[in-house]
């Protein structure tokens, strides 16, 4: 029986320092559809994989010169190498090597000698785990992404928006408004606002009454402390609508150093408040896929990690082979099925027009 990955030959590179065990492996992976590289010393497998990384190595322990556990260190050491998986093949069936295997960074040990089919299983299972870790890392980017994607997006609708300019007089509590700031407010229908000075009274009552009071509170407190200014948030009435405006003010001083003026601006913040929430229902969405990626993908990783252990079990604890093997599959396929799943739901997120 063989396992052929995927849709593309992986390159399962073998390291030992037996010439007849390099061409057992060779014989039977080659058979399974898989591209075999040899190395005889662990050294020139290193330097091999530094140029031409495998999708995962066979590696014997007892070798001349730099034994397997030095091999496997110095992989793990090196960020371009350290994800590949490293599958002890050996003599030595102590506890001893196995756990130092395990220590020095190896996610499996098969002890010789070995069966064609236990030793093809292993590989196609750890070559499941890596893809699958590999799509969930290329979800998670692709999740950042799109996140900071709609951020910029949110930024520059900020820069272009329009805003408009006031300007108070403290002595008599007149304001002198911008073109701008008259449509905000919705003044622009209004005899001549626009081009006369308006009392402090007449933009307050444009304040939605929920909201007047906490306006009055900003302002008056502001008066208190003319050396700070002020921003709040608050909604308008305006063509029997009601808008969200944001406000920014500060105070001018004279010569003496006493407050003269209050200058400000007014923006309309409606459209960003919505955006917001919608960027707020898409986090959430996030979240939860982001939690479907640690908690559900979890479970079928650990029936595939168990099942491995089964295998390495003489007993097999209790089980048919054949009954682990199909175990393993249907583990890998569920594991598939949840990644899709995943993928489906981010790209129905982030379709065009549906985060309006």
């Amino acid at each position: 029986m063989t396992y052929p990955h995927d849709s593309y030959a992986a390159t399962i590179m073998t390291v030992d320092d037996t010439v007849e065990n390099l061409e057992l492996l060779e014989e039977m992976l080659s058979s399974a559809g898989y591209r075999v590289v040899q190395f005889p010393r662990g050294e020139l497998a290193i330097r091999a994989a530094l140029r031409n990384p495998p999708d995962l190595i066979l590696l014997d322990v007892m070798m001349p010169f730099m034994n397997g556990f030095q091999v496997c260190r110095t992989l793990k050491q090196n960020e371009s190498l350290a994800d590949i998986p490293v599958i002890f093949v050996s003599a030595l069936g102590d506890a001893e090597s196995k756990v130092k295997a395990f220590t020095e960074g190896g996610v499996d040990y098969v002890t010789k000698p070995y069966q064609d089919e236990e030793v093809l299983a292993r590989i196609r299972i750890h070559l499941e785990l890596r893809d699958a870790r590999r799509k969930l890392q290329d979800q998670a980017a692709h999740l950042e992404e799109l996140v900071r994607e709609r951020t910029y997006d949110l930024n520059q609708a900020q820069k272009v928006a329009n805003i408009g300019s006031w300007k108070l007089t403290l002595s008599d509590d007149m304001m002198k408004l911008s073109e701008q700031a008259c449509i905000i407010m919705g003044f622009a229908g209004e005899s001549s606002p626009c081009h006369a000075p308006i009392p402090l009274d007449k933009w307050m009552a444009k304040i939605h009454p929920d909201d007047r009071q906490i306006v009055w509170d900003v302002w008056n407190r502001a008066k208190d402390n003319f050396t700070e200014g002020y921003a709040i948030e608050y909604r308008v009435i305006r063509d029997d609508r009601t808008i969200w405006v944001h406000e920014d003010a500060e105070f001018e001083m004279d010569g003496d150093g006493r407050p003269f003026r209050a200058i400000g601006t007014v923006q309309d913040v409606t459209e960003r408040r919505t955006h917001l929430k919608a960027l707020e229902k898409q986090n959430e969405l996030l979240r939860e896929i982001a939690w479907t990626q640690s908690h559900v993908v979890r479970a079928p990783l650990v029936r595939l990690m168990g099942l491995v252990e089964v295998l390495d079990d003489e007993q097999f604890a209790g089980m048919e082979k054949d009954e682990i093997l199909r175990e393993i599959n249907r583990s890998a396929g569920e594991l598939d099925s949840i990644i899709r799943d995943i993928t489906l739901k981010t790209d129905q997120l982030f379709k065009p027009g549906e985060s309006e």
